[in-house]
């Protein structure tokens, strides 16, 4: 059963929130009950500690965020298939974001010490050593899954990186990949054709709160550098 009492750290958080809810807020919110109309789409990893809308001071209505495990676009082709149902829930926010609300950008944004990452990569270190149904992993490992061709190709391609580096590397072909999964996407290539659509990959270090921007070869770059 449902439990019908509200946590009291979530009951403090929501005292906070409407006694420090402004005249002009309330405005806003009253504007936002008409709907909604984000700039922005940001696929970002589910952790607590990663949150698009402070990373970028983002208030209500500015972005529209998927978030997930490890910031995973599953591919467009695996939707052709009826037993990958089960993935669809990130391509129909995607369509929904791109098409109805049509949002001026995309950003996929990984980070630093990602689990899903961390978990794709012990995998592909490890491929005899996937978990079964009710270990607390079978899931996360089928979602984390869609990594093993970048998980496999980090480890055999960089044989002298320690752990460390082979997790960093790993994120950002995560982030590389999602980008481009986005990419097939035929409702996302039709805006991006018409000019009303940019896709954008970024990473974010959370020990030193510092964003990085991927530039056109791949590569990211400190924001802050760019400045």
């Amino acid at each position: 059963m449902c439990s019908t009492t509200m946590p009291q750290e979530l009951a403090d958080g929501y005292s906070r929130f409407v006694s420090d809810r402004a005249e002009e807020q309330q405005k806003l919110y009253a504007q936002l009950g008409k709907g909604q109309s984000p700039h922005t789409l940001v696929i970002s990893c589910a952790d607590s500690r990663v949150d698009p809308a402070t990373i970028f001071g983002a208030g209500p209505g500015e972005l529209f965020v998927i978030r997930n495990v490890a910031n995973i676009v599953p591919p467009h082709s695996a939707y052709a298939d009826d037993a990958n149902a089960h993935l669809a829930g990130t391509a129909a926010a995607l369509e929904f974001a791109v098409s109805h609300l049509r949002v001026s950008r995309i950003v996929v944004m990984g980070h630093a010490k990602c689990g899903g990452v961390a978990a794709a990569l012990g995998n592909a270190q490890n491929p005899d050593a996937r978990p079964t149904e009710g270990s607390g992993r079978y899931y996360i490992d089928q979602w984390v899954g869609l990594m093993d061709e970048d998980g496999k190709n980090a480890v055999t391609e960089n044989p002298q990186m320690d752990q460390d580096g082979l997790q960093l590397c790993l994120e950002h072909k995560n982030v590389r990949r999602s980008v481009e999964r986005v990419k097939a996407f035929p409702f996302v290539q039709e805006a991006m054709q018409e000019g009303r659509l940019t896709l954008h990959g970024a990473w974010f270090s959370i020990a030193d709160a510092e964003l990085f921007w991927m530039q056109d070869n791949g590569e990211f770059l400190s924001v802050e550098a760019q400045d």
